[in-house]
């Protein structure tokens, strides 16, 4: 178990277990009182039925005058005594006192403590236990959450690395001789970081689109040749049958680099990516894979293989509900994804 989890369980475990140890603690109060209650209630029945037929080896009687007394036919506990007022019938100067056993009143309540102790530390193990098992299943939520952060970071890092590399390696061709092919590699290399970080971005940017005339021509014209530089073996296809549509730039540039980035990205070799944008609608197809489960691609961190990082669909479904568009996705296992984007 790793050091946040340690103490995520530690915080967790001591919540749960003072909580239910002073509810129980609570609740145990209540019983004791209880059941020694009930043994007054049974005492002053022995006492009272002794008073009828004074067959109880157990208890002794004493006459007291009645000016001494303070409450007839009520138990009282005094002076480690234990005792009952009772008139004498035809007599207004005395009263019966009948004497219970102090002795075995206390044995009484020790047994009933011993009882309420005994249940009390089961009970407590039994809340122990709960709270263990209570502590480990709210932590698993973090466990969970940190083992996609893991892969995320790594994930991270090696589709970082791809494109550094690639920079740094041209920024050598560059200091040995002049080479356009260097400086277009190096310029492609760093549009591909920055659409990684615009990924980012997007995962925690909650500000509300700005919508402006979009020249959709030039953005399209844009991102397929970035795509046709990294993946050379693609086919790429366009219809475009409007000049403008009305948007917000960066969230629609986003959305059409990361449905591009899937289409390549898992697409079969010498597949084939299209695109089509009318004033209704974009339509991105591709002949890659498929996806298995269409229903769960827009989650967070969502993979079905090991390539990506699992944001691209989830960014463009929280961009599509920020700009009020419908996204829908058709997709066959080996032969390909259809998705349509409604404005």
């Amino acid at each position: 178990m790793k050091r946040y989890e340690k103490e995520s369980f530690i915080k967790s475990f001591t919540l749960f277990f003072t909580t239910l140890l002073i509810l129980n603690s609570i609740v145990f109060f209540f019983y004791f009182n209880e059941q020694k209650n009930a043994l007054h209630v049974e005492i002053f029945n022995k006492i009272k039925i002794y008073n009828y037929n004074f067959e109880n080896k157990n208890l002794r009687i004493d006459i007291v005058p009645l000016k001494k007394i303070n409450e007839l036919y009520t138990l009282h506990i005094q002076n480690n005594s234990i005792f009952a007022y009772f008139d004498i019938p035809n007599s207004k100067k005395n009263s019966i006192k009948i004497i219970y056993p102090f002795k075995k009143y206390i044995a009484d309540i020790d047994k009933i403590k011993n009882r309420t102790i005994s249940y009390y530390i089961f009970s407590s193990l039994i809340l122990f236990i709960l709270s263990i098992v209570y502590s480990l299943y709210s932590i698993n939520p973090l466990k969970k959450a940190l083992l996609l952060l893991d892969e995320f970071l790594k994930d991270i890092i090696h589709d970082l690395n791809t494109p550094v590399s690639s920079i740094l390696l041209n920024l050598k061709i560059l200091n040995t001789k002049h080479s356009q092919d260097a400086i277009k590699r190096i310029k492609f290399s760093t549009k591909k970081i920055g659409s990684l970080y615009g990924n980012l971005e997007a995962t925690i940017n909650n500000s509300p689109p700005h919508k402006e005339k979009l020249e959709i021509h030039n953005l399209i014209n844009e991102k397929l040749e970035f795509y046709k530089y990294l993946y050379p073996d693609v086919i790429f296809a366009s219809h475009i049958s409007v000049d403008f549509i009305y948007t917000a730039p960066d969230y629609f540039g986003r959305i059409v680099d990361n449905l591009l980035s899937n289409a390549c990205k898992y697409n079969k070799q010498n597949g084939k990516v299209s695109i089509y944008i009318d004033k209704n609608q974009m339509i991105v197809e591709d002949t890659g894979i498929g996806i298995k489960n269409t229903k769960k691609v827009f989650k967070r961190y969502y993979k079905e293989n090991e390539r990506g990082i699992g944001l691209g669909l989830n960014i463009v479904k929280k961009l599509c509900d920020r700009l009020h568009y419908k996204i829908n996705i058709d997709s066959l296992l080996g032969i390909g994804t259809k998705i349509k984007v409604t404005f």
